[in-house]
């Protein structure tokens, strides 16, 4: 339970930072760990190589489509629904083509850091590790 609290808030923190300035792992610094900042940077850094491909694949779109009736605004209330989430990660082909259905739901470019954060989160779930997004992940 712990480290759900401790993700949602890391999650909430990427969000705020990404809203302000530049956005970049550096200005979350003073408000986490060294070792959280470094895997924060990686992460960003990893998730910004791969970018939203702008449309969702079909099977993409429809695994969101529950959550675009939510009135979903932020990729802090897309982490707080698990349950919700973990279909759509079973359901992208990718990265990108999640990247590009997350932001269909929040209807804003989606942060790749945050986006990477999220997805790496639900990725440490077993039962979606063999999905193409965890396997792209890593």
């Amino acid at each position: 339970m712990k480290r759900i609290v401790i993700l949602l808030a890391m999650v909430g923190l990427l969000a705020a930072c990404s809203a302000q300035g530049d956005g970049s792992a550096a200005s979350t610094a003073p408000a986490v760990s060294a070792g959280a900042s470094a895997a924060a940077s990686d992460a960003a850094s990893d998730a910004a190589s791969t970018g939203s491909s702008g449309t969702p694949s079909a099977a993409c779109a429809e695994a969101f489509a529950p959550l675009v009736e939510m009135d979903i605004s932020s990729m802090s209330e897309l982490g707080d629904l698990a349950d919700d989430v973990q279909p759509t990660v079973e359901a992208c082909e990718s990265v990108s083509d999640w990247t590009a259905g997350a932001a269909e739901v929040i209807g804003e470019e989606v942060n790749p850091g945050t986006a990477d954060f999220l997805l790496r989160v639900h990725c440490d779930d077993l039962s979606l590790a063999r999905t193409p997004i965890c396997e792209e992940l890593g």
